[in-house]
């Protein structure tokens, strides 16, 4: 994938640099980031509660915070958000089957 590797000349804040990274990386970087960022929560909750279906819910709740605020700036497509709200619900609909076999 080649792509003209020196920044913009409009460049003129921090938003401008954001939207340059995920140009270059074909829409791809904040998709990244949001998957890095899912997997680190899950992880750390996981050693923490020792429950994977607690530990996904959660890191795929900040996951989907973090889409819907990157959606109302357009740093991440539609797709990309409903596919974390979709990944919410079934971590909800985990955990309320997890609830009601032990109950």
């Amino acid at each position: 994938m080649a792509f003209d590797s020196s920044p913009p000349s409009n460049v003129t804040g921090l938003f401008d640099i954001y939207t340059y990274f995920d140009s270059a990386a074909d829409g791809f970087f904040f998709m990244g980031v949001i998957i890095a960022l899912f997997f680190i929560v899950m992880i750390k909750l996981f050693y923490r509660t020792e429950n994977v279906g607690q530990a996904f819910a959660a890191a795929s709740f900040i996951s989907m915070i973090a889409s819907i605020l990157l959606r109302t700036v357009g740093l991440v497509g539609n797709t990309f958000m409903i596919i974390w709200i979709l990944t919410t619900a079934g971590g909800a609909v985990w955990i309320h089957y997890e609830n009601s076999k032990f109950n």
